[in-house]
């Protein structure tokens, strides 16, 4: 119509984006490059405990949440390596959003939170997702692999770092050292615990018993009552001599819970409400999980093992 000034073309934008873990559940790392005419910007991160395909949707949702303080509603390409990210914002997000974010087959969405957060960004803006094959030569998604690469080993070796500085064998700098163990009767379901807490001189001795309870159960459940019964922060070495309670505790579950509360098979973590109040009863320390054989007191250990018999023997009398 005369007079009237045309409408302003939308801001064209190009986003290369890339993730992945190693191993896969593990440390992570995502990359976006955003490119407007001859701006650019680069955007990267990581994560301790985390999956490809969350570090995959990370990429794509953080270039995209830049984009609104930078360039206001833009009109996107967006080049991914991930099928799983085309797919999901292209093919499936409309039948999740209509079931309610269930899949097919009844199932909750698996990175819910990440396909929400893209889903609103995505109508922010007009965004055509492009498919990339990986490692196939092109210069951007070639560069943005590098990037998350280098965000991946940037969280690897911090987190090598730390655990060179909190090491067992360093156990004279830790505030406290606990040995912890248990003594169960399967068949009848019920298990007593014992802990041996020193800090310096001092010693302090716990038990608990608990009743239609596996012994791993109550072996996640008396280190939690111990980090909830220290009254400050502190460094702590955990000895066990059950691997259990070790690995899961160091490695496994920070995995489990990235991964939903499912083991690498798909099926549901055992003791799941026991690992979930145990990682938040570490948040408030600085803890080290190392097997007996480490070096843990032989006199703490015994000792341990006696508190935990009698806590069973008073259960079952």
């Amino acid at each position: 119509m005369p007079g009237l000034m045309p409408e302003k073309p939308e801001t064209e934008v190009q986003i290369y984006t890339d993730g992945g873990c190693d191993p896969n559940p593990g440390p992570g790392g995502w990359a976006a490059i955003v490119r407007h005419q001859e701006r650019e910007w680069v955007l990267t991160g990581n994560e301790a405990a985390t999956t490809n395909n969350r570090m995959e949707l990370m990429a794509a949702a953080a270039a995209l949440a830049v984009l609104d303080g930078l360039l206001g509603r833009c009109r996107v390409d967006l080049y991914t390596d991930s099928q799983y990210v085309r797919q999901g914002l292209t093919e499936w997000l409309p039948g999740w959003v209509e079931r309610g974010w269930m899949t097919s087959s009844r199932e909750p969405v698996r990175n819910q939170d990440l396909w929400r957060a893209l889903d609103r960004l995505s109508q922010a803006h007009d965004v055509t997702w492009h498919w990339l094959k990986g490692h196939a030569g092109h210069p951007d998604n070639e560069r943005a692999d590098r990037l998350a690469t280098e965000a991946r080993q940037s969280r690897v070796q911090a987190m090598r770092a730390r655990a060179r500085a909190v090491k067992p064998s360093s156990a004279a700098r830790a505030d406290v050292q606990v040995c912890i163990k248990v003594s169960a009767l399967g068949a009848e379901g019920w298990a007593g615990w014992g802990a041996v807490l020193r800090s310096g001189d001092a010693v302090r001795e716990m038990s608990g018993s608990v009743s239609n309870a596996t012994g791993n159960a109550v072996l996640i459940r008396a280190a939690t009552e111990v980090l909830r019964a220290l009254t400050r922060s502190c460094r702590v070495v955990i000895y066990s001599d059950a691997s259990y309670l070790i690995q899961g505790a160091s490695s496994w579950a920070p995995v489990w819970r990235a991964r939903g509360w499912h083991t690498k098979d798909g099926k549901a973590v055992a003791n799941r409400s026991e690992w979930e109040a145990l990682l938040a009863a570490t948040q408030v320390h600085q803890v080290t999980w190392a097997m007996a054989a480490d070096g843990a007191p032989e006199e703490d250990l015994v000792r341990a093992g006696e508190l935990a018999s009698l806590a069973l023997q008073s259960l079952s009398s």
